[in-house]
């Protein structure tokens, strides 16, 4: 009878071994099936971060998507917090976190290249160069109106402050509190100096120019996907996606006019887009 007992008691064991080491793979393979974006706060990311979305989740993947500035979004890239965020510029904006950062992640796409972005001012303002405002900087109100402080254009901001020798307030905030200083600005035909960039609505809510630099400090920078060291171990698949990924600069700010100044949902405005380069998208996955 004691024989049989601890038979019995070797079988449970032996099962509950099992049970555990069946519940072990399950929850590491749901953990593989499961795709974290980063997401700063910046329009130009939706378009790229709805369509990823919706293709990962065509490919049996659940999507999370983790928030934060761009500071915090290079943090969770290098410690593998986050999977792949759309958000990198480069070769200025974003200098100082490659130079931190780029052992510790993996540059993906330049999704699209060659990106105007600088100083912007409207185009009734006589003003053409930042180079014009040194002894000026009246004329500005004396300040730079910006957004977040950890922005990669803020830092660059900062030092082209410095370059010119410029008396100039650089203006810290959001990007809405931004924008809602130009909009009341150019309204009503006031000097507003500003940070701006192509993909963005801007260009087209507002007749505006971006100001020359001569002294180089604003590259034409490229945007590109970021991703996790070991992606690839992940999910091939959605790796390949990522390294391939391209999404025009007229394309993206279609799609923000589209849900931002004619309300359209961005769900659809991104399930279009998929529609219209299936055969593209397609491509991306062989490569």
């Amino acid at each position: 009878m004691k024989k049989i007992f601890i038979l019995l008691l070797l079988i449970a064991f032996t099962g509950t071994l099992m049970l555990t080491g069946c519940a072990n793979e399950n929850e590491s393979e749901n953990k593989d099936k499961v795709i974290k974006l980063g997401n700063a706060p910046y329009d130009y990311e939706v378009p790229v971060l709805e369509v990823a979305k919706q293709i990962a989740e065509e490919k049996g993947y659940k999507v999370e998507v983790v928030e934060g500035d761009v500071g915090f979004m290079f943090m969770s890239l290098a410690q593998g917090d986050i999977d792949a965020w759309p958000g990198i510029w480069l070769p200025s904006i974003h200098k100082s976190y490659q130079e931190k950062y780029s052992d510790k992640y993996e540059l993906a796409s330049a999704i699209f290249e060659n990106a105007p972005l600088g100083w912007i001012v409207p185009k009734y303002f006589d003003v053409d160069s930042i180079a014009d405002l040194k002894g000026n900087e009246d004329i500005v109100k004396g300040k730079l109106v910006g957004f977040e402080p950890g922005s990669g254009m803020m830092l660059v901001s900062k030092d082209i402050i410095e370059g010119y020798d410029l008396d100039i307030e650089l203006i810290a905030g959001t990007l809405p509190s931004m924008m809602a200083e130009v909009d009341y600005a150019i309204k009503h035909n006031e000097p507003i100096l500003f940070l701006g960039w192509r993909p963005h609505t801007m260009f087209r809510d507002y007749d505006i120019k971006v100001l020359d630099d001569p002294k180089g400090f604003w590259e034409y920078d490229n945007f590109y996907w970021g991703l996790r060291k070991d992606f690839k171990d992940k999910s091939p698949e959605m790796y390949n996606f990522f390294k391939n990924f391209k999404m025009s600069i007229e394309d993206n700010e279609d799609f923000l006019y589209g849900y931002q100044n004619e309300d359209k949902d961005v769900k659809v405005l991104a399930k279009n887009w998929i529609d219209n380069n299936r055969s593209l998208i397609d491509i991306w996955f062989e490569q």
